[in-house]
């Protein structure tokens, strides 16, 4: 009966190979070569590697017998390489390079079956943009803890550029800060009343038909007072103010009494928009991007970066657009 193929890639077969070669020299041998080589002073050599003098010598020597090639010759003092001790050198270079980034991918799949992820969210973006995605990672790297912090925009901002925060979600303009960012949703901001406010048949907000009204803010989130003062036009100076806790508060109000008005993101309001227990009046609404942020030309963390592709795939736009940079943060404002 014929032998069966043997499944897998050439990839996979190559692994399973049993010809792989076993070489006649140590690990450490090679370290203690390129410090040799790049002190070109056997001593010197090894008081960065603290070691003796002999030692030293002798890894030299076991090294250069194993390869069957000299690769030092002495010169004064101290020593220099030979033709073929350069070019071994080079080719030493590599498989260290090629440790060093096997001890990376070990390292990055093991923080990733544990340890922690700090980012920080606006109220919008956490309430209506953040839990697909965070969803979506808790359910690939179920050990990652994930440590969230809702705070205004600005305020995320300036953690992340100074390292308190790994990662940021974020309604737009923002701050002149050195962040990379992507744009990965746009936010819909509307001036929103209860049906039975006197705006709900006019087409224009002004003071005079505001008479009576108030415009309900809310702390630590929502919109911004740039957007609110765009939206209500030269009304907005006049208008009374009450300050609520969050935006689910002022949707609350909106909902109970004709007597406020409030600019509040369309989507956290589209089901009373639906049914017609709130309307949009006045002007042509705000669109916001919503950014994720991490600080400039840090290396990120493996749950960081692999929050980060988890993002961009939530959302919507693809991995690759959020792996691809965008200008400063800051020419966004």
């Amino acid at each position: 009966m014929a032998e069966e193929a043997c499944p897998g890639s050439d990839a996979e077969r190559s692994l399973a190979s049993d010809s792989l070669l076993r070489p006649t020299f140590t690990l450490e041998q090679i370290r203690t070569f390129l410090i040799v080589a790049s002190r070109e002073h056997i001593t010197q050599a090894a008081r960065v590697l603290g070691l003796s003098q002999p030692a030293v010598t002798q890894q030299m020597q076991l090294l250069e017998r194993a390869l069957g090639v000299p690769l030092l010759t002495r010169s004064g003092r101290g020593v220099r390489l030979t033709g073929a001790g350069g070019e071994i050198a080079g080719a030493c270079l590599v498989v260290m390079r090629a440790l060093e980034n096997l001890e990376s991918t070990v390292r990055s799949i093991r923080e990733l079956d544990g340890g922690e992820l700090t980012m920080g969210a606006s109220q919008i973006a956490a309430s209506y943009y953040l839990s697909p995605a965070l969803a979506a990672f808790s359910a690939t790297y179920p050990a990652v803890a994930v440590d969230l912090a809702v705070a205004p925009s600005r305020t995320v901002c300036e953690q992340v550029s100074a390292g308190a925060l790994e990662f940021g979600l974020v309604d737009g303009p923002l701050p002149k800060r050195k962040l990379d960012c992507a744009r990965v949703a746009s936010d819909e901001v509307v001036l929103a009343v209860h049906p039975d406010h006197s705006l709900a048949a006019q087409e224009h907000v002004s003071p005079e038909n505001l008479t009576g009204s108030s415009y309900l803010t809310c702390e630590g989130g929502g919109v911004s007072t740039a957007v609110a003062a765009r939206l209500l036009g030269p009304a907005f100076r006049e208008v009374p103010k009450v300050r609520l806790a969050n935006l689910e508060a002022v949707r609350q109000m909106l909902l109970a009494t004709p007597s406020f008005i409030a600019a509040v993101p369309r989507i956290a309001i589209s089901a009373d928009l639906d049914t017609g227990t709130l309307v949009t009046v006045g002007r042509r609404p705000v669109i916001r991007p919503v950014f994720a942020i991490r600080r400039r030309g840090e290396a990120q963390s493996p749950a960081a970066q692999a929050f980060w592709a988890v993002l961009a795939s939530s959302l919507g736009t693809g991995a690759s657009r959020a792996a691809t940079l965008l200008a400063n943060a800051g020419d966004s404002s």
